[in-house]
């Protein structure tokens, strides 16, 4: 099974409500495969690969990683990952993408469990794809949203850890959304702060 965490997950701490992650309620079954496609309106579409080795690229010393967001009521959190059935590592940071019996991809061949609530209908959950570095995560794509009975209907949760899972039992999603960097944003709000604070102080000493 392919279970090779960040290195950031073992000395990150997560607080996740116990509504949230409770081993006794479930277990949901996901990973990111090669085969996935990421699109947006200034890349077109690209194959995950292409798309996630350009960040790795351009940012020394990143690699790129997978992780489970909840949204939902007052939560925000991300699933804990499980590398046993009594053992979890929290989710923040996610699992490393990685080539695993010649298979690439983030939890390949075999899936990543993670604890989840069985009693939330109005949780959201998105995989995002991240360009992670020792000292920091940045989201650059997600997947569309699915509700805990979505998953459920999809046979994607079963109530316990399980080593064997049929591919066909296990949350893939095929496509994913680019996030856009924020620095092309940030830097013209910031010309624009400028600006107003210049003109300000020139109709001040006028």
């Amino acid at each position: 099974m392919s279970m090779r965490f960040s290195r950031l997950a073992a000395l990150t701490a997560i607080v996740l409500s116990a509504s949230v992650a409770s081993a006794d309620d479930g277990v949901l079954y996901w990973m990111v495969g090669e085969d996935a496609e990421v699109s947006g309106s200034d890349i077109g579409t690209q194959d995950i690969k292409t798309y996630l080795r350009a960040y790795e690229s351009a940012t020394e010393g990143s690699w790129s990683a997978a992780r489970v967001r909840v949204i939902g009521g007052e939560t925000d959190a991300f699933l804990d990952l499980y590398s046993s059935p009594t053992t979890s590592t929290p989710g923040e940071y996610g699992i490393d993408f990685d080539t695993f019996g010649g298979v690439w991809g983030a939890g390949t061949p075999d899936g990543i469990q993670s604890a989840i609530s069985s009693g939330s209908p109005e949780y959201s959950f998105i995989i995002e794809l991240g360009n992670v570095t020792d000292s920091d995560w940045t989201t650059v794509a997600q997947s569309s949203t699915m509700s805990y009975t979505q998953l459920a209907n999809a046979g994607y949760i079963r109530p316990t850890f399980n080593i064997n899972v049929p591919s066909a039992q296990i949350w893939t999603p095929a496509q994913f959304q680019s996030v856009p960097e924020p620095s092309g944003g940030l830097l013209t709000m910031m010309g624009v702060a400028l600006l107003a604070l210049r003109r300000k102080r020139f109709a001040e000493g006028a």
